[in-house]
């Protein structure tokens, strides 16, 4: 069965930018945020908080679809805080995490309203997206990378990771 990696993490703590990075050195990404805005795979436009509510139901089926439609040999990299995938089809799964201090300018900078920097800050203090992939993949199958360094220092980790649970040498 073809396996997917995921690399999450708070809004603002590097996933696109890292995952870009490894679509560079011919890895298979999928962006979730932009599939679901292309595929209509949300509920609706949540104008308070300036972002979509995500269908997990039409997510998981269109990603299941792409997975198994994915042709290499290597796994397929997932990008998106959203990504709930079931866990027999996920290989490993990355979150990433910032300084609170680094989170909140990298939102400020993206012109985030408050309440949303807020949410977003308190979901990183409270650990949420983390929590929940422990939860989810289970603490074996799950690996933290902090994003406070350079990107090439983040970058540099991550691929680390995703050579080693692709070679089974994690």
């Amino acid at each position: 069965m073809k396996k997917a990696i995921i690399i999450t993490g708070t809004p603002g703590t590097g996933k696109t930018v890292i995952t870009n990075l490894l679509e560079k050195e011919g890895y298979s990404t999928i962006e979730v945020g932009k599939l679901v805005k292309e595929k209509n795979l949300y509920d609706y436009y949540d104008e308070e908080r300036e972002s979509y509510v995500v269908n997990d139901v039409l997510l998981n089926e269109k990603l299941v679809e792409l997975l198994q439609k994915h042709s290499s040999s290597e796994p397929l990299i997932i990008d998106g805080h959203v990504v709930e995938l079931p866990p027999k089809h996920v290989l490993h799964c990355i979150v990433l995490r910032c300084s609170i201090l680094h989170l909140r300018q990298r939102l400020m900078e993206r012109n985030y309203g408050s309440l949303k920097i807020d949410e977003n800050v308190e979901a990183e203090i409270m650990e949420v997206l983390l929590t929940d992939m422990l939860e989810l993949y289970g603490p074996e199958n799950v690996s933290i990378v902090y994003s406070d360094g350079t990107v090439e220092e983040t970058f540099e980790q991550v691929l680390s990771k995703v050579k080693k649970v692709s070679n089974n040498t994690f």
